[in-house]
C-alpha cells in the first residue's frame, strides 16, 4: 500500500470517529424507547438506516458471517458493537499488512466470515439479561464485588458482565456507590484465572427489548472489534486474506 493510500486511509479513520463523536445515544448509560416490536435483527435493521445510530457496518457484518437467522430466532443478549469499532480493527489489519510488506484490504469481505462469526460469538451470551439481573462489579474491590462470568455464545469464551456503581457527588462529600449505574462488559482471557486481564468497556445505551431478548450497545470510544486489535489482526491472518473479493 502506498504512503498516500496509508494516509487517506488515516484521514477517513478520523472522519469517521469525528461524525460520531456527537452521537449521545452511544455516550450515556440510559434508554431509548427500550421495548421494540420485532426481533433483534430488525432491531438493528431499523437502527442501521438512521445515520445517527452507527449499526450499518454491523448489520453487513453479521450477514456476512452467517449469524442472522440466530439473531431473528434465538434468544440472547447481544451487546452491540458500533461500527466505528470494525472501522479501528480494519485500520489496524491494515497497518499491520502494510508494515509486514503485504497488499492490504479494500473491504470488510476481504476477511473470511469465520473471523467475525468467532469475533462477535464473543459479544453474545445466552439468554435475555438486562441491567438488574447483573451482579455488582468493582474493579478495584473484585474480590468483594466481582460481577459474574458467562460464556459467550460459542461457549469457548469467556465473558464477565456487570453493573458499575458510580460515585456520587454530593457538594465537598462522596457517597460510595450512590451515583449512576452502568454496565460494564469484560472479555476474559483465561478461563482458568477468571479475575485477571479483563479487556472492559462500558455499554452506553442498555436494556433495550426486542422480542427475544436484549440489547446493550457498547461505547465505541475506547473498544475496538475482537476487544483488542491484535486478536481480529492475528486471526484474520491466520485464516488467510481473500484479496480477490470484490
Amino acid at each position: 500500500m502506498k504512503l498516500n493510500n496509508i494516509l487517506t486511509a488515516v484521514l477517513l479513520l478520523l472522519t469517521v470517529l469525528s461524525s460520531c463523536s456527537n452521537k449521545d445515544y452511544f455516550e450515556d448509560s440510559g434508554t431509548h424507547d427500550p421495548r421494540f416490536n420485532g426481533n433483534i435483527m430488525e432491531y438493528l435493521d431499523s437502527k442501521a438506516q438512521r445515520p445517527e445510530d452507527p449499526f450499518d457496518t454491523l448489520v453487513q457484518i453479521i450477514r456476512y458471517a452467517g449469524m442472522e437467522d440466530m439473531l431473528k430466532n434465538e434468544k440472547v443478549t447481544f451487546f452491540a458493537p458500533p461500527d466505528p469499532t470494525f472501522e479501528k480493527a480494519l485500520f489496524n489489519l491494515n497497518m499491520n499488512l502494510y508494515v509486514q510488506g503485504k497488499d492490504t484490504i479494500q473491504s470488510y469481505k476481504d476477511v473470511k466470515p469465520e473471523v467475525y462469526r468467532r469475533l462477535l460469538s464473543q459479544y453474545i451470551i445466552k439468554g435475555d439479561y438486562g441491567l438488574t439481573d447483573f451482579r455488582q462489579v468493582d474493579t478495584t474491590a473484585k474480590y468483594a464485588f466481582g460481577g459474574q462470568i458467562y460464556q459467550t455464545y460459542n461457549e469457548d469464551e469467556a465473558l464477565n458482565v456487570g453493573v458499575v456503581f458510580h460515585d456520587l457527588k454530593n457538594g465537598d462529600a462522596t457517597i460510595k456507590y450512590g451515583g449512576p449505574r452502568q454496565l460494564l462488559v469484560s472479555f476474559v482471557p483465561d478461563f482458568t484465572n477468571p479475575t485477571q486481564g479483563w479487556i472492559s468497556t462500558f455499554v452506553a445505551s442498555s436494556n433495550i427489548q426486542p422480542n427475544n431478548g436484549r440489547v446493550h450497545v457498547l461505547n465505541y470510544r475506547n473498544h475496538i472489534f475482537g476487544y483488542m486489535g491484535t486478536r481480529f489482526t492475528r486471526l484474520a491472518m491466520e485464516l488467510g486474506i481473500d484479496y480477490h473479493t470484490k
